[in-house]
């Protein structure tokens, strides 16, 4: 689960291509990673927030225990996330 959401944080930043500069490429997500990790760290909160709140809209709605319990493990993980 802990890669899903560093690689949903990294896609967002990545969408919009590389930056090039002179000969050198890089990714937007590892320019922010080096250069403004508190905001990286900030990214990965945002996505960590809003994927529990949609976990939980499900858990709401479920009407199957062994899913709903499925469904909480998964954000008991994602609210145990540290980066």
């Amino acid at each position: 689960m802990r890669e899903m959401i560093l690689e949903m944080v990294d896609e967002l930043l990545d969408s919009e291509g590389d930056v090039i500069i002179g000969n050198l490429t890089f990714s937007r997500s590892q320019i922010v990673k080096e250069c403004d990790p508190i905001a990286y760290r900030m990214m990965v909160n945002d996505i960590l927030d809003s994927h529990i709140a949609d976990l939980q809209y499900d858990l709401e709605r479920e009407d199957d225990e062994e899913e709903r319990q499925v469904i909480q493990d998964q954000i008991d993980e994602l609210e145990d996330f540290s980066y």
